[in-house]
Formats: structure tokens, sequence, C-alpha cells
């Protein structure tokens, strides 16, 4: 770990870069920036199995540290939910060298790390977030949100409740009203539930590459206007 936070600290590589190669690990990455040169970086197989074996490890022990379901949402994720990625919650993208430390790293669904990076991650200041920040000593979810969710063999619904400040500005920034549009009209029409559900793989999966949020945001408005149809 020490080589990609060496690589930070001389800017020889972004935040988003070295979590790249950290998450998606191969023995050459090759990494482009607009106005300059293209760099690639080798590393060894050691370090490739070491960069595997150690995000497998994290994200067991995030998974576990929530419960198993995204520290915004609150909505299950893994096999049995939602898709999910390991969340930066002070961005690696302003904050690079905090890419890396345990303390600032969470559960987010693929909803919610949409949301979070287009539309939180840019107007965090002073390491201060707009929205709850879950991994903050001494945070208590319900202090800020209420998660309820009613389910039967063919309807289900869904309900966020605001206590907070933050948690206002939570359910507004990762439009948590979608979340709930999208639970009602998944439980009624079978084909919109698959189609979200292909939609939210793709956007997972492209999350993983440094240059994947364009694509992600692109995807995440398709979405949002499938759920926004009356």
């Amino acid at each position: 770990m020490q080589k990609l936070i060496d690589l930070i600290k001389n800017k020889d590589l972004t935040g988003g870069e070295a979590w790249s190669a950290f998450s998606a690990p191969e023995k050459s990455k090759r990494f482009e920036r607009k106005n300059v040169p293209a760099r690639t970086f080798r590393f060894s197989v050691e370090e490739v199995s070491t960069y595997k074996a150690l995000r497998k490890d994290l994200q067991v022990r995030l998974f576990d540290d929530c419960v198993g379901s995204c520290a915004y949402c609150r909505r299950p994720v893994g096999h049995y939910g939602w898709a999910w990625h390991i969340e930066h919650v002070i961005p690696k993208s302003k904050y690079p060298s905090m890419a890396f430390e345990l303390s600032n790293l969470t559960v987010g669904c693929v909803h919610c790390n949409q949301w979070k990076g287009s539309r939180v991650d840019k107007k965090v200041t002073n390491k201060s977030l707009p929205i709850i920040n879950p991994a903050m000593p001494g945070f208590i979810y319900s202090e800020h949100l209420s998660f309820v969710q009613i389910s039967t063999e063919s309807l289900c619904f869904a309900k966020y409740s605001t206590h907070s400040d933050p948690g206002i500005e939570t359910y507004d920034l990762l439009s948590f009203k979608e979340l709930e549009r999208s639970y009602a009209i998944n439980g009624m029409h079978a084909p919109t539930a698959a189609l979200h559900e292909r939609l939210t793989r793709v956007m997972s999966a492209s999350l993983t590459t440094s240059k994947g949020q364009e694509l992600v945001t692109l995807l995440g408005e398709l979405k949002s206007a499938i759920y926004r149809l009356p």
C-alpha cells in the first residue's frame, strides 16, 4: 500500500487513479488525463495479489460494520440486495491523502455513490459534508433519517423521514424520493425492475474505473427519467 500512498504524495497519481490501481489491480495500469501525456505504471505479481487480498478483506470488514446496508440510504446490499462499492465519505478526488484511510471508508450502494459523486463531493469544503457523515465518531443514523419499508406479495412501499438539516440534504441530494418511487414501480412492474437491475449492474462495474463516473452519471439520469414517468 505504501507504493500507492507515495505515488499520491508525489502527485504521480490522483486519489482516483491510485484507488483504481488498488480496486482493479493489474500488472500494468495506464492512466490518461486531459492535456497531460498518458502514463503507465507497473506493478509486480506480488503487489497485484496483495491488493486483491486486501480489497477482499476490506469489503468483508466494511460489510460487517454496516450490517450489510448502505451507510446513506440503509437499503440492504450484497448478494441478496443492491450492488455496492467501497465508499469514500470524504471524496478522494478533493482529498487524495485520505484515499486509503480506513476511517474514511464505508459501504455505499450504486445509487447513493452515483449521486454523491455528482452532487455532493464537489461541494465539500474543509472536509465537511452537506449531507450526513456516517464515518463521523458517534454518528447515529436515526438522529438524521428514518427508513421504513413494507412489502407484500404484490406491493412494496418505502418511505424516508428526515430529522435534521443534514438528513434533509441527504434526502434531496441523494434523490431518496426517487428511491421511494422505484420501490413502488418495481413492485408493480417486473420489466421496469429488470431494466433497473441491468442499469445498476453496468453502473456498478463502471464505478471501478477511474474514468467511469461520466457513464455512471449518464445511466443514472436515464434511470431517473424512468422513475419520473407518470
